[in-house]
């Protein structure tokens, strides 16, 4: 009675483990998939995109990979800082016309990319430019969908990192 009793609970949790796990290279693992939000450069045939790809079964955590595309071809693909607390919201900012800053909650999440060299430069030593212009926000919208949010729907929320340049 007591064997049958354990099976009841043991062939449950075994299919509820497995549907999850369904998702994920491996117990605890990478998510298979990924979501990412894309900014399409004005006037040109450029993509910004930002993925997010989930590594924790229940905590907001996540891989995040910069990618740039022209034509729909991926001309460059650099993976920035893992969010390890959910707050994978990114800032972006342009500096020029084809030089855009970057920044994340985190002081070591900033990063310059030019479209025109097709680079990718750490400046997480750097404060944001004072002549960078708000484009918009990589970031979770009211309906929790991962997308690029431009300027005109909202506006910047600065995070403290940002705001004081500095490492906290």
């Amino acid at each position: 009675m007591k064997i049958t009793s354990l099976w009841l609970l043991f062939v449950p949790m075994v299919f509820v483990i497995g549907a999850l796990d369904l998702a994920y290279e491996g117990f605890y693992g990478r998510s298979s998939y990924s979501t990412e939000a894309i900014y399409k450069v004005p006037n040109s045939l450029i993509e910004i995109v930002l993925e997010r790809r989930g590594i924790h079964y229940f905590l907001a955590e996540y891989e995040r990979t910069l990618a740039l595309r022209l034509k729909k071809q991926e001309i460059l693909r650099e993976d920035v800082a893992v969010d390890t607390g959910g707050y994978s919201r990114m800032n972006m900012f342009q500096v020029s016309l084809s030089e855009y800053f970057l920044c994340g909650d985190m002081s070591f999440d900033r990063y310059f990319l030019n479209v025109e060299e097709a680079s990718l430069t750490d400046a997480s030593l750097n404060a944001k430019p004072t002549k960078a212009k708000f484009v918009g926000v990589f970031d979770r919208d009211e309906k929790r969908v991962w997308r690029f949010i431009p300027a005109y729907e909202r506006g910047e929320q600065e995070s403290k990192t940002c705001q004081y340049g500095g490492v906290e």
